[in-house]
């Protein structure tokens, strides 16, 4: 009798237990699809005035020896850097969601990065800071085109940023056996963690706190992944080297989408959906 006693209470403790694992199960999927919808609210109620902002800007331009040129500069500039956090806040928010899709089309990986280059003017200006490209690309490669964009972004944005003054980013395009790599080595200090998987990790509480809460390289991680790639980066004698690698597709397409307001926020009418 009391060995049933025994099982009983057993039972009954293993029956609780796993009511409770249920209940927690459900508060955390409560608890991330209402993140999801937090971030897709966020970046629906931001997309619209941010993408008029950007229209408008260019034709709001001085001369150059107009005393308000410098204010104009200061605008353009954190105009530029809100647009380019929500698109990262769309992003990760279609990662949360899980409704990522991979537009294929031709592009230039060269053009996408003068697009980037030119996004980030402001701060290359003001930090004095010398860009250095090397592209072995000669062809046109088959990619996602906004995602490569984001990707560059992300990258060179963190150099710029993390990088000491007058110093040089040395950016590397290479393509071989459908493998796309891209290099952004820049002087200064990696971020200071003990695991190195912790800084494409968002809002991840061990970083240094001072190269941001992680989500624009952990929205690079994602898309690596997404592309079947990789990404790395090694901190070392004063220089800190982030190395991606990008699986391109093989299909024949002859559309072509990248760059502008248009690219930033619309989708490929073009484009093949997978």
């Amino acid at each position: 009798m009391e060995n049933i006693s025994e099982k009983k209470a057993l039972d009954n403790e293993i029956a609780f237990l796993s009511k409770k694992i249920l209940e927690l199960n459900k508060r955390l999927i409560e608890s991330e699809n209402t993140k999801s919808r937090f971030l897709s609210l966020v970046t629906n109620e931001l997309n619209d005035p941010m993408t008029v902002l950007l229209g408008m800007i260019p034709h709001l331009k001085i001369q150059a020896e107009d005393k308000n040129e410098k204010i104009f500069s200061i605008i353009n500039k954190e105009v530029l850097d809100l647009e380019f956090k929500i698109k990262n806040l769309v992003m990760a928010a279609e990662i949360e969601s899980g409704n990522i899709n991979i537009s294929y089309s031709m592009l230039d990986p060269q053009e996408i990065l003068d697009e980037v280059i030119k996004s980030l003017k402001y701060t290359i200006e003001e930090k004095n800071l010398e860009i250095k490209i090397t592209n072995t690309i000669k062809e046109k490669i088959i990619s996602d085109s906004q995602k490569i964009y984001i990707i560059m972004k992300n990258l060179i944005s963190n150099a710029c940023i993390y990088g000491i003054e007058k110093g040089v980013i040395d950016i590397g395009l290479s393509e071989k056996d459908s493998i796309f790599k891209i290099t952004v080595k820049n002087q200064g200090e990696g971020p200071q963690t003990r695991y190195k998987p912790e800084v494409f990790t968002r809002f991840t509480n061990t970083t240094d706190h001072e190269h941001g809460l992680g989500i624009g390289l952990s929205i690079v991680r994602e898309l690596c992944e997404r592309f079947g790639g990789s990404i790395d980066y090694t901190a070392e004698d004063g220089h800190v080297i982030f190395s991606i690698t990008l699986l391109l597709d093989n299909c024949t397409i002859d559309s072509q989408a990248y760059g502008s307001n248009e690219f930033l926020f619309d989708s490929f009418e073009n484009a093949i959906e997978l």
